[in-house]
């Protein structure tokens, strides 16, 4: 092989290995640049939807609702009613004159 020989084929790997690079740099490019169009696009479609006051955490209808029933327990001594009723936060109770009976409900929201 001839010296002209060898430095064409270093110049044909060295044009290889350019193209190769930039094809890489451009790839990148494009997934970068798509990357931030799908974050930016999806802050602003939240943005919007909440500013139009449309905020489904805050729909009359949410199904965060819960209604909680319970039968109290009933002690009833020389004409005194004591109910209380057991919750997941604590515990109630409630002292009325007379008798009672019947259910109580409690109607949570989580917001």
């Amino acid at each position: 092989m001839t010296d002209n020989d060898r430095a064409t084929a270093r110049a044909r790997g060295q044009a290889i290995r350019d193209t190769r690079l930039a094809r890489a740099r451009a790839i990148r490019r494009r997934i970068i640049a798509g990357a931030v169009a799908l974050f930016v696009a999806s802050w602003l479609l939240i943005t919007i939807v909440l500013v139009s006051g449309h905020d489904p955490a805050l729909a009359k209808n949410s199904s965060a609702t819960t209604t909680v029933a319970s039968t109290p327990s009933t002690t009833t001594s020389s004409g005194t009613s004591t109910s209380s009723s057991s919750q997941n936060s604590g515990t109630s109770s409630s002292s009325n004159s007379g008798t009672s009976s019947g259910t109580s409900s409690v109607t949570t929201s989580q917001s």
